[in-house]
């Protein structure tokens, strides 16, 4: 049977979970088949994994706002490919789905993956859209989902929703042993996409006070809008030769900048669920997190990391000291957190959990 994703083609976010799902199917119960829809061209990395992985994968460019000429493409390519089922990660084309699954004796999920928080008008209609077309909506958290029905009321159906969290392939994310750390004393990273959302500023405000006179430095990896506005801001506090921005990694570069990070934190306005934090926690590195919705879904302050409150460098700064002092609290917070990542977040789990939801529908 053919199970074909609809997603944006970078590698993180989408295409993370994609991924992870396509992993998870160890016995190859279906033949994956991956359809890239956005604005911007598949990256790199995203061509290099489905060319590795030998997965059949395809790519409409969508324009700014309502592109009906996407749309229509977007239904040729399922013509094309016939799949069985279809999981539905970008929202936009969730109705060009239904009419396809209507005509064509298919089955499709719908997953959203995008902050409340964050949403605009355009996102809370295609939220409503699918909650509307969708035999079944995925939901990552409890908490997202009472956010949900909170906001639609009786359109929320509670026996079409079901809660599936991500989950990584911990086969594949491991610590790697001999990183050469150079001559820096401490490491701080953060992995996360560059974009009004994430808070890159609070990140560097506290790192820059905690560095002063001292052998540390931040890597910042991930592109997006504010990238470049942060690269001058790091230059104007006089930082660029602690702080480095790598941009977009592949996994494989993520896996060695994580076995190279002391500490990792992840500054954030606003998450649903973060596959970065995963990763952390399946290579076992102590994590500082801001204390939001769909981080603190994840993670307990104290228990499996430390938490800090929004914008608050002051915070931040001394839980970064906290951990740099108290190494016996980094090693039982980062033990914990790998614990949980393999009772709960492998990617063999969440594959099982959608491969429940096929056989009912």
């Amino acid at each position: 049977m053919k199970l074909l994703q609809i997603l944006y083609p970078g590698l993180g976010g989408h295409s993370s979970v994609a991924f992870s799902l396509i992993e998870g199917d160890v016995y190859h119960e279906f033949e994956h088949i991956l359809l890239g829809y956005g604005i911007e061209k598949p990256s790199k990395s995203f061509i290099d994994k489905t060319e590795k992985s030998k997965i059949t994968s395809d790519f409409v460019r969508k324009n700014i706002g309502v592109d009906f000429k996407s749309l229509r493409l977007t239904y040729t390519v399922l013509k094309k490919n016939k799949p069985k089922f279809i999981i539905v990660h970008s929202t936009a084309v969730v109705v060009v789905v239904w009419i396809y699954c209507f005509f064509n004796n298919a089955e499709f999920i719908s997953v959203e993956h995008q902050s409340n928080s964050a949403k605009s008008i355009k996102d809370w209609m295609y939220s409503f859209l699918i909650l509307l077309f969708s035999p079944k909506v995925v939901y990552l958290t409890e908490n997202y989902a009472k956010e949900i029905e909170a906001k639609f009321g009786c359109f929320y159906k509670k026996k079409h929703i079901k809660i599936i969290s991500n989950g990584i392939n911990l086969n594949y994310f491991k610590k790697l042993d001999n990183i050469n750390k150079a001559d820096w004393d401490f490491t701080f990273s953060m992995i996360s996409r560059m974009t009004p959302l994430r808070d890159h500023k609070t990140l560097i405000d506290a790192f820059s006070e905690t560095a002063v006179n001292k052998k540390f430095r931040l890597i910042i990896a991930g592109d997006g809008s504010t990238k470049k506005n942060f690269e001058k801001y790091v230059e104007e506090q006089n930082l660029s030769d602690k702080v480095t921005f790598t941009g977009n990694l592949d996994e494989h570069n993520v896996i060695k900048l994580l076995s190279s990070t002391d500490i990792y934190i992840h500054s954030s306005l606003a998450e649903t669920f973060s596959t970065s934090l995963l990763q952390v926690m399946a290579c076992k590195i102590p994590i500082i997190a801001t204390n939001i919705s769909g981080v603190n879904d994840l993670l307990v302050d104290g228990k499996d990391s430390l938490l800090f409150e929004v914008k608050n460098k002051i915070e931040l700064k001394a839980k970064i000291e906290k951990l740099i002092l108290d190494r016996e609290l980094a090693a039982n917070l980062s033990e914990n957190a790998y614990r949980k990542v393999v009772n709960k977040y492998s990617c063999e789990l969440m594959f099982n959990k959608y491969q429940t939801i096929f056989k009912k529908l």
